[in-house]
């Protein structure tokens, strides 16, 4: 089930003339907005809190598209004061606040940096139009511009006797070619990639960070699955260049030998989490970002809304 998360607005009249027998009738009032985003619908997935608010920027747009009213707060909750009316109600999450917006053209061709993410901190985001009138409440959905990936399984099958019989253990996990920014409202992104072309294990780390880069250590034995379950996040990569792909790379050990397996991503999306399950008959490639041939490796993707898990299986 897809649940959404959303900022609250309670309207409530600043300057009501008496004699005013319905608000549906009242014209350019004046009506204070008190925003907030309930605690309730934070979420804990492993340590990770993906949906934890620790600030609120919000736009009020008029039916000519001008900022009416806006306002940030390092906290779930602001007050704003604007009319009634046809209005743009825009809401960021866990953002530096946005400046310079005097319209909503320049809101919609604004960008965020991946880089302002971290763990319990996503930037979300929701835009809604709206009838204010001077009482009831406004819901404004937001969601996650994250991307969640997730290493669900690997399966060690390798074909020759000579690699069944070392030890194998997967090592780490890492995403490469994702965006350093995309648009808060607009399906774009910048062309500068992190981890693109890299293959020096410590420039990726150094490049990646906690979001995009896990240590692990998981024995595998001949024939058998293991469940990883480790999540990775990024901005998710819309480029239309099969040159530049998404990757989940994973690092493995055989023997004495470090190996690497690159998961091709499908197109990706914003708050869609990709699970991938891995099955290897051959060990890797010897540095990360290099596609390992089919036949070495089996892989599967499935996609869905971050509560609905998109899965990816691979045999390589």
């Amino acid at each position: 089930m897809k649940k959404c998360f959303f900022v609250l607005a309670a309207v409530a009249c600043c300057a009501c003339s008496e004699g005013v027998t319905s608000s549906l009738d009242v014209k350019d009032e004046v009506v204070e907005l008190n925003f907030s985003v309930p605690v309730a619908a934070t979420k804990v997935s492993g340590i990770v809190v993906e949906d934890a608010v620790k600030s609120l920027q919000v736009f009020v747009f008029g039916a000519d598209g001008q900022v009416q009213s806006s306002g940030n707060a390092n906290q779930n909750s602001l007050t704003l004061t604007c009319t009634t009316g046809e209005k743009t109600i825009a809401a960021i999450v866990n953002s530096p606040a946005v400046t310079g917006i005097n319209n909503i053209d320049q809101l919609n061709s604004s960008m965020s940096e991946f880089a302002n993410n971290s763990v319990g901190s996503f930037v979300m985001t929701g835009l809604i139009g709206v009838t204010l009138t001077a009482s009831g409440s406004v819901e404004v959905p937001v969601s996650r511009l994250v991307s969640k990936v997730t290493l669900s399984s690997v399966t060690r099958a390798f074909e020759l006797a000579q690699h069944q019989d070392m030890e194998f253990e997967v090592t780490s996990a890492f995403l490469t070619n994702v965006p350093e920014e995309i648009g808060y409202y607009q399906a774009q992104q910048s062309r500068q990639l992190i981890n693109e072309g890299i293959t020096e294990m410590d420039a990726i780390i150094a490049a990646s960070g906690e979001l995009l880069y896990d240590e692990l250590s998981v024995p595998i034995a001949q024939g058998a699955s293991e469940d990883i379950g480790n999540f990775l996040y990024c901005y998710p990569n819309m480029l239309d260049d099969p040159e530049k792909p998404a990757y989940l790379v994973v690092g493995t050990r055989l023997g004495d030998g470090v190996y690497y397996y690159s998961v091709e991503l499908p197109e990706m999306e914003s708050n869609k989490c990709y699970n991938v399950s891995l099955t290897v008959t051959m060990p890797g490639t010897l540095t990360p970002n290099t596609p390992v041939e089919k036949g070495n490796a089996q892989f599967s993707v499935v996609v869905s809304d971050w509560e609905e898990n998109i899965d990816v299986n691979e045999t390589i």
